[in-house]
């Protein structure tokens, strides 16, 4: 069920009923010369759409698509918000749900610059609200399928690299400008740093997207992207948030 489409006794009696609320959150920002500003809203949208179709007592609310980017202002095109208002805003949204009488939310992240702000609100909107409140971030369900099926070496799947691309051929190839995909796979300073979306990451630093470092704003090698990969990729990761879904929908 969408949020959007319910009148308002709809959702007091989904709120008796005990529904789940899933709530998508992405961003607007550069994705290179050959992708969209929208790829973060578009994927996280379709995955989570895709992951709550046809089932029960699950409402999925419109996605959140300002988000926290700004290590891509030097690319035209992104939008962001400040990490104090991008905090407010989850909060009060969060609030919101709460307010109406829903005990269980799943936040569903697209953008790694999003990360720390939505693990940290949620945290502290559990112990405010005292509700069931869980956060993850689509991408990284598919680490499994990406190990199996991936083209490129590792780094090829960072920031509108392999993946994202290949999601995009998929879903929305008319946004997708192939002859501007250039591989730019940059090697990190240390190997627990964040390799690519899939491999790394105990190392946190923070992300640099200048036209010095990253001239194209790419990080990654998204010339190896198919439709084909792309398909496997979304069925993969909206399977997994599905089983997620249907675990804090038992609860």
């Amino acid at each position: 069920m969408l949020w959007e489409e319910l009148s308002w006794p709809k959702h007091e009696k989904t709120v008796a009923a005990g529904a789940t609320v899933v709530m998508p959150f992405a961003a607007i920002e550069q994705h290179g010369p050959h992708n969209p500003v929208v790829v973060d809203t578009c994927l996280s949208t379709s995955v989570c759409q895709k992951a709550v179709d046809g089932m029960e007592n699950v409402l999925l609310t419109p996605t959140m698509w300002a988000g926290l980017s700004p290590h891509h202002m030097e690319f035209p095109g992104t939008l962001t918000l400040s990490l104090e208002t991008y905090l407010a805003v989850i909060q009060d949204l969060v609030r919101s749900v709460a307010r109406h009488g829903y005990k269980k939310v799943l936040l569903v992240n697209g953008h790694g610059g999003n990360v720390a702000s939505l693990q940290a609100a949620a945290l502290s909107l559990k112990h405010e609200l005292g509700i069931t409140i869980w956060m993850v971030t689509y991408f990284r369900l598919g680490n499994e399928i990406a190990e199996k099926i991936r083209h490129g070496e590792i780094g090829s799947m960072g920031h509108s690299g392999e993946f994202e691309t290949s999601m995009m051929l998929h879903l929305r190839p008319d946004l997708v400008d192939m002859e501007a995909a250039e591989k730019q796979v940059w090697k990190r300073a240390h190997p627990l740093m964040t390799q690519d979306m899939h491999r790394g990451g105990l190392l946190n630093a923070p992300a640099d997207f200048t036209r010095d470092t990253k001239p194209l704003g790419v990080s990654g090698d998204p010339s190896v992207a198919t439709a084909e990969n792309g398909e496997k990729f979304y069925e993969a990761t909206a399977e997994r948030l599905r089983d997620i879904i249907q675990s804090l929908a038992s609860l």
